[in-house]
């Protein structure tokens, strides 16, 4: 199932631009993978929030500057062809600078990096037992209508 990590510095988002910016994420990743936007795959997408102090930021080695996103999303190796990698670099990034009053177009539009990490066959576990995106296809597939 995908995972995302978001990390940023506290305070440069309020709870309910957090609150939308997460889902829309998610979403952004579901459709990247064509994958049906169920409770299901909800209940089984993850998002990890790092909430960094300022200060454990650092630009260039010299203090914290203006607050920096990452966004790393983790799927399994190739689930995402390089056409919709390149959509859901572009999605984050929107939603992103959306939650953030960010100008996507800026001189801050590099203070948003997404990562999509892909995990090889084989490399995924949950449960105590290894998970083949083969098996995580057949579970979309049982919970669409």
């Amino acid at each position: 199932m995908p995972m995302i990590d978001l990390t940023y510095v506290h305070g440069s988002l309020d709870q309910h631009q957090l609150i939308r910016l997460t889902d829309e994420l998610v979403a952004a990743l579901l459709r990247a993978e064509r994958a049906p936007d169920t409770p299901f795959l909800r209940e089984n997408t993850a998002v990890y929030l790092h909430a960094l102090d300022s200060a454990a930021q650092s630009v260039g080695g010299r203090g914290s500057g203006a607050p920096r996103f990452r966004v790393e999303m983790t799927v399994f190796e190739g689930a995402l062809s390089q056409d919709r990698k390149e959509q859901l670099a572009a999605d984050v990034h929107a939603a992103v600078c959306a939650a953030a009053a960010i100008d996507p177009a800026g001189s801050r539009a590099f203070h948003v990096w997404t990562l999509i990490r892909e995990i090889p066959e084989g490399n995924w576990a949950g449960g105590g037992k290894i998970i083949y995106h083969q098996q995580v296809k057949g579970l979309v597939a049982d919970d669409e209508p």
